[in-house]
């Protein structure tokens, strides 16, 4: 990718402003608040966008922080680039009623989509984050030799831990083990279910099974045969009564009506023993009456019992069915554990992955850093060795040196050499342009010269901004061609 011009309409203290850039190294020269961070904030605004803070963030974001100083509402820029041998315009648009952004080919006059990734295309696949970290490149935060150690570690620690800012194997690994252990849970929540469920079922089947027992011991006992009934006696106080008055009665009409003893006792007693027969008779009717009815309700109560006792086998062989059907279904707690089985693995082979990627990407940014702090330092450096504790190592060939025994300007190169190489290894199918923010303010001349000499070397497009003629100087002394960009 080669950028032709950047047209800022309407971006912080610049309106209609238009700067064009050239194949190989740019010089942006402009002194203190000239603008220098504005355009390198308006090229990755182009490139990626411009996220808006919320909140107490949105006062001090980029989006605040580089809104126009005159018709804020009117916030936009263009910029016009080369891919392949195709020449591209994107317009963009940064303010709040702002259109979506628009990418034309002046090449051939196609539309093209920002929305639907047609730039992320142009600039293979590069993210903001890689971009960030890898050719937009400003001076080393830290102005301390402490400090500058502790980013370079920190920067290396990321990069070795990943392979790739896009990548984060330990965030993707504690997704899958939150995952794993709410379907553990959930498979525990089942089973606990299930078996709740199935004692409640063998609970019912003993609870029928006592209830048939009572059942067949009630038939048992209306199956004797004869029912029997209550004997209806008099009292013997009644009977007493009872044969005194018929004596009485008696002993009455044979005197008064027959006029003789005789009958006066024999009339009495043959009027006892006629009451006695009917009363016997009416009993036996009674009692017969009695038998039918009881023989009947037990015949009706057997036939209940045992309808009951059907009824409650009936539902001791559902109850027995279900209990087997429910032991024997783990249809989904099998489907639970064989996704706890697939996280488990995807969880094992992420973390392999990981250590391979680890490995490989460890070795390829080895021998890229190697190469490139070789060239930067005039071969003074042979090789860099990167340990798995994210230390640095400089091997001159004679001895092995720790990153704290060189000097800061020694460091600050392999800070450079480090981002440069972390690039080459993200960055390889579109070869985006490299952005140098004040990289070189605390190198000295040799240093500055042998690090242009390798940029000029391996990078189509360089944009350098500074606030002096140092970088024009040692172009120059050196030979190395370049365009000056005044601001």
């Amino acid at each position: 990718m080669i950028i032709n011009r950047l047209i800022l309409k309407n971006f912080g203290k610049f309106q209609g402003k238009e700067i064009e850039l050239k194949e190989g190294i740019n010089i942006l020269l402009g002194e203190n608040e000239s603008g220098k961070s504005t355009i390198h904030v308006f090229l990755q605004s182009m490139l990626f966008g411009m996220k808006r803070g919320r909140g107490k963030a949105s006062k001090t974001d980029t989006y605040s922080r580089y809104m126009p100083w005159e018709n804020g509402n009117w916030y936009e820029g263009s910029m016009v680039f080369t891919c392949g041998k195709r020449k591209f315009r994107l317009e963009r648009g940064f303010g709040k009623f702002a259109k979506v952004p628009t990418l034309i080919c002046e090449t051939d006059g196609e539309m093209l989509s920002v929305e639907h990734g047609d730039l992320d295309m142009l600039l293979g696949g590069v993210t903001e984050n890689v971009y960030e970290n890898t050719v937009s490149i400003g001076q080393a935060k830290s102005r301390t030799e402490e400090g500058l150690l502790k980013e370079i570690r920190d920067y290396l620690s990321e990069f070795q831990g990943t392979g790739d800012f896009r990548f984060h194997p330990e965030q993707a690994v504690e997704i899958l083990k939150k995952r794993r252990k709410e379907l553990e849970q959930k498979e525990r929540e089942i089973l606990l279910e299930k078996e709740k469920l199935e004692w409640e079922i063998i609970s019912k089947i003993h609870h029928e099974e006592e209830e048939i027992e009572n059942v067949r011991r009630k038939l048992k006992e209306r199956s004797t045969g004869e029912v029997p009934v209550k004997e209806e006696r008099n009292t013997g106080k009644g009977r007493f009564f009872l044969l005194a008055a018929l004596l009485a009665a008696g002993a009455a009409l044979g005197t008064l009506v027959w006029k003789s003893m005789i009958m006066a006792i024999v009339l009495p007693l043959l009027l006892y023993m006629l009451y006695s027969g009917l009363s016997k008779l009416l009993l036996q009717k009674k009692q017969q009456k009695q038998r039918t009815e009881k023989k009947v309700k037990t015949e009706e109560r057997r036939k209940i019992l045992a309808e009951s006792l059907q009824e409650r086998q009936m539902k001791i062989e559902n109850l027995k069915e279900e209990a087997a059907e429910r032991k024997s279904d783990y249809v989904q707690v099998e489907r639970i554990r064989k996704e706890i089985q697939a996280v488990s693995i995807a969880e094992a082979k992420i973390k392999e992955a990981a250590g391979n990627l680890q490995k490989f990407t460890g070795q390829k940014l080895q021998d890229e850093i190697s190469e490139i702090f070789a060239q930067i330092t005039g071969g003074k450096y042979k090789r860099v060795l990167l340990t798995e504790n994210f230390e640095i190592y400089l091997d001159t060939g004679e001895k092995r040196l720790q990153l704290y025994q060189v000097s800061y300007g020694t460091a600050e190169q392999v800070y450079l050499a480090l981002r440069l190489a972390c690039g080459e290894i993200l960055c390889q199918e579109e070869d985006i342009p490299l952005v140098l923010d004040e990289t070189f303010a605390m190198y000295d001349e040799k240093r500055l010269i042998q690090a242009l000499k390798y940029i000029s070397q391996r990078k189509s497009q360089v944009l350098l901004f500074s606030s002096n003629k140092r970088e024009i100087q040692a172009l120059e002394k050196a030979g190395i061609p370049f365009s000056l960009v005044r601001l």
